[in-house]
């Protein structure tokens, strides 16, 4: 086990180079870079504006109940902000959500028998209320996450809710892959990564589950997972090409708490996180929004009008021809933070453009670089990647 430590020379590991004072090492240090030289590799979130949540069935009070409070989960996950709740324009909105909504349908757990309402949104009447209300807009682009989750599941009973118990009954043969009673959430236990992925889902954030195969096990054995080695962590989640990752470890208390303690890394940034719910599903969604503000506050973009007026022209180069040409106007105009796209100057195979922006230049920048479909040369000089 390789601590990194909080003192300036508390280091006692001699295959490693100490650096600095924050317990640094050469190899570590590497091995974060290879994760912050990946590509970036966003994903379209094509269900953003579709919510589901539990109801006590399929009455039309508690569909009115249902819809009010999926309109409330969906405005944080479009913003990325738990807080949107607490803007005035939005609270009345919430009161009238029928308005923003296109339609729904019921669906049943076939575990818990839970009824759970689906309720899908108009965009187009939507974005317009949160601008409104000078509130953030994340845009279907988002950041792609692995997440690397172990779970302690001797403590699980059969009379839990939304617990998922393995027995005799479930098609998922779960033998040889529980250590010391834990288990890696992956693409080989199907029913917790379907239910337990639910609470990422419903924050607008695509992850992706390991394999779990020999590879991962001989990369990241269980045991430096729960104990959260950040070196094995990294070095693990190389092969994936994913833009950040999410390590924790998920466990009840003796007073029937769940406890996750985890970090989110995206290369050199680092987040810990620490929190608990009265179910799995609970301590992940705690867990989801804390991950979905860290990336608003990196691509959520806040209208500011006055900011629009000025603009900022940009030279995309390797515009070689009249479909090049509109697909540059209709990706950037499609860019959360870009009010306006105008066509300032065309020179070969040079546009020169001048846009109106929402938001701050620096994040729509990152969503620029997100996205991978414009090069970065400069900071207002792009190369179309076609």
């Amino acid at each position: 086990m390789v601590w990194l430590a909080h003192t300036d020379w508390e280091w006692h590991n001699s295959d490693l180079l100490f650096i600095s004072k924050q317990g640094f090492c050469v190899r570590f240090f590497v091995l974060y870079l290879c994760l912050l030289s990946f590509n970036a590799f966003a994903v379209n979130v094509s269900d953003l504006y579709r919510i589901s949540v539990a109801v006590d069935d399929q009455s039309e009070e508690s569909r009115t109940l249902g819809v009010q409070w999926a309109f409330q989960q969906l405005l944080i996950k479009v913003s990325g902000y738990q807080e949107v709740l607490e803007n005035p324009i939005l609270v009345a909105a919430s009161k009238n959500a029928n308005r923003y909504m296109q339609g729904f349908s019921y669906h049943q757990d076939l575990v818990d028998d839970q009824v759970y309402l689906q309720a899908w949104f108009s965009k187009a009447l939507v974005i317009p209320l949160l601008r409104r209300a000078q509130a953030p807009v994340w845009g279907e682009n988002r950041p792609l996450l692995l997440n690397w989750l172990a779970v302690e599941v001797a403590t699980i009973s059969a009379d839990s809710e939304e617990q998922i118990v393995f027995n005799s009954d479930t098609t998922t043969d779960t033998s040889g892959q529980l250590d010391g009673g834990r288990l890696l959430i992956s693409e080989q236990v199907p029913e917790w990564q379907g239910r337990l992925g639910r609470a990422f889902s419903e924050r607008g954030l695509p992850i992706l589950w390991p394999m779990n195969d020999l590879e991962d096990q001989t990369a990241l054995p269980l045991d430096q997972l729960w104990w959260l080695i950040s070196e094995s962590i990294v070095q693990a989640s190389l092969r994936y090409h994913v833009d950040a990752v999410l390590a924790g470890k998920l466990n009840q208390s003796a007073a029937g708490v769940w406890q996750y303690e985890g970090l989110l890394i995206r290369g050199e940034q680092r987040l810990d996180i620490l929190t608990e719910g009265d179910s799995p599903l609970a301590a992940l969604t705690n867990v989801s929004t804390q991950v979905g503000k860290f990336f608003a506050d990196q691509f959520a973009i806040k209208s500011d009008p006055m900011n629009g007026r000025a603009g900022i022209r940009v030279l995309v180069r390797n515009v070689k021809n009249f479909s090049d040409y509109s697909n540059v106007l209709k990706y950037l105009q499609g860019i959360s933070g870009v009010r306006l796209v105008e066509v300032s100057q065309v020179d070969r195979d040079n546009l020169e453009l001048y846009l109106y922006l929402e938001g701050k230049w620096d994040k729509v920048q990152r969503i620029i670089r997100l996205d991978n479909r414009l090069s970065s040369l400069q900071e207002k000089e792009f190369e179309w990647a076609q």
